[in-house]
């Protein structure tokens, strides 16, 4: 067949203008850099419903993957019958429109999903398809369908075939870091989803006008629309319980060498076990830095190395009564240990979201389940939504190197704290102090919790207590705290933990966190340049 005559570009036979190059490789490059950048803003849409780890990555990457396939193959069947700009514009029209609907119904939409489907795996592919598969297929066809525009003969299909996926690979690279690293921080979530329903919009309407006018018109249009699309862009004592602890494998471990003990390559963490003298570190290793996340001293179970851990246990008093604690973040188990030992009627729930955790606690550090404590897999806030279980006292310490999983740091999510709390019950936060993530978390903490107090650590941590009334005066907090150090005996007295309080830091820098808008990675300093110890 003579593709110079009877199979142009113009799509003779459909009424198709001829297509200007520049145009669709501008455009190649932003659908490109739509499809990667809505991958990257799809886990800020299923990190609070199913988690950050591994199964939610894989579900968004498998679902653009396979929206991407039967986006290329409906593409070119519907290229080579209709080859006409028009069409394609209509093509990039339908996807835009769809990410501009989407934060009307997104939260409903993820929340039916977690409703009926109870395994996270299927549960963040289910939500990932119904979230991203619609707008990333459309997006898809866009390259195929580009590449039979601008076709003139075989003897240039390689080059423009090349070129037209080069470009639009390169939109993705762009889209990608652009998002991460600029983006998703300055505007948050819905801003973005909205911003690039926008830009899909804008060259669809683009490629519209250029299928009537010529490129000339829409170039101008172009550059208006532009100008546009950037102004909304930028707004935006009872004998201690015995039976947690295994005094054989610690024992065991005692009359090893100093050294590595253990190096586990789990799905979310890069786990490392040291031994040093009498104590034993459980670290993460992520970005090239050690991150220390419990340290046990392997002679004494109710020993609590870390000057963290002992404040947190401030958060007793605050209750009136305390029956029943959840933790979040395990660790080593030394807190869940200490406690569940002091308190053995105590009901105590500690939620991991690593698997190898909990075995590397239990294997290592020689910690135990009982009737009353247990160790529980999965994501925090995704238990939390599941379980409609009240509890006294929440402690949550859950870190992902040098700070706490954006998910775990927003209002929404301290909201369902709060709703997962007895009428008098209090949570408890370990928040690193002096950076703007701390100011942003007391500032968010604030807006959902009448109380909150603030117990130093003395070496860099800020144990913030938020009560779901208004909290108790310091006179009541002493009498509560004498009371249940006389009865438990606990190694780290209450009612001096109790009278270390500091006042709230300035909140003119801070911001609220929501899960639309929680910058924490780019908030926060701690950890890089030094080891962290907690």
């Amino acid at each position: 067949m003579d593709l110079d005559k009877g199979d142009t570009a113009t799509g003779a036979g459909f009424g198709a203008t001829p297509a200007p190059a520049p145009i669709i490789y501008l455009i190649a490059f932003v659908t490109g850099a739509i499809v990667m950048s809505f991958e990257m803003l799809g886990s800020r849409y299923l990190n609070p419903y199913f988690g950050s780890g591994i199964y939610t990555w894989a579900s968004l990457i498998s679902t653009v993957l396979g929206a991407l396939t039967v986006g290329y193959f409906i593409g070119g069947w519907l290229a080579d019958r209709m080859p006409s700009v028009r069409v394609l514009g209509v093509t990039v029209l339908i996807g835009s429109g769809y990410m501009l609907a989407l934060p009307m119904f997104g939260q409903a939409l993820l929340e039916l999903v977690l409703d009926r489907v109870d395994d996270i795996k299927i549960g963040s592919l289910v939500a990932s398809v119904a979230i991203l598969f619609f707008p990333v297929t459309f997006f898809g066809m866009y390259s195929p369908f580009a590449i039979r525009l601008l076709l003139r003969s075989a003897a240039s299909s390689g080059t423009v075939s090349g070129t037209v996926y080069g470009i639009s690979t390169i939109g993705s690279i762009v889209g990608t870091l652009g998002t991460t690293f600029f983006l998703l921080p300055s505007m948050g979530s819905r801003a973005l989803t909205l911003m690039l329903g926008g830009a899909g919009l804008l060259s669809g309407l683009l490629l519209m006008v250029l299928s009537r006018t010529g490129q000339r018109a829409a170039i101008a249009v172009l550059t208006v629309s532009t100008l546009a699309l950037a102004g909304p862009a930028q707004a935006q004592a009872q004998e201690p319980a015995k039976g947690l602890v295994d005094e054989a494998a610690r024992a065991a471990l005692l009359a090893r060498p100093d050294g590595q003990v253990a190096h586990i390559e789990s799905e979310y963490n890069d786990i490392f076990i040291t031994k040093r003298r009498h104590e034993l570190t459980m670290s993460f290793q992520l970005k090239g830095w050690n991150y220390t996340e419990s340290i046990t001293n392997l002679r004494d179970p109710d020993d609590l190395p870390v000057h963290y851990t002992r404040a947190m246990t401030v958060a007793l008093a605050y209750p009136p009564e305390v029956k029943r604690i959840l933790m979040i973040g395990l660790g080593g188990g030394s807190i869940s240990t200490y406690l569940g030992r002091a308190m053995p009627d105590m009901i105590i729930d500690t939620i991991e979201i690593d698997p190898a955790v909990i075995a590397a606690a239990k294997t290592h550090f020689g910690i135990r389940e009982s009737d009353n404590v247990r160790y529980i897999a999965g994501d925090g806030r995704v238990v939390l939504r599941r379980n409609p279980q009240l509890y006294d006292l929440i402690l949550v310490d859950a870190y992902h190197g040098g700070y706490v999983p954006f998910h775990l740091l927003t209002k929404e999510f301290y909201a369902l704290i709060k709703e997962r709390l007895t009428p008098n019950g209090a949570a408890a936060f370990n928040v690193h102090d002096g950076t703007k993530l701390y100011v942003s978390t007391v500032k968010t903490l604030a807006a959902v919790f009448p109380g909150v107090l603030l117990h130093p650590s003395g070496v860099g941590e800020v144990i913030a207590v938020a009560t779901a009334q208004p909290a108790p005066g310091t006179e009541q907090l002493a009498a509560r705290a004498m009371a249940l150090q006389q009865r438990h005996r606990f190694r780290y007295p209450l009612p001096q933990l109790v009278l270390r309080r500091i006042p709230h830091p300035s909140l003119e820098q801070a911001e609220l966190l929501t899960d639309d808008f929680a910058p924490v990675d780019l908030y926060d300093t701690i950890g890089r340049g030094q080891r962290k110890r907690k």
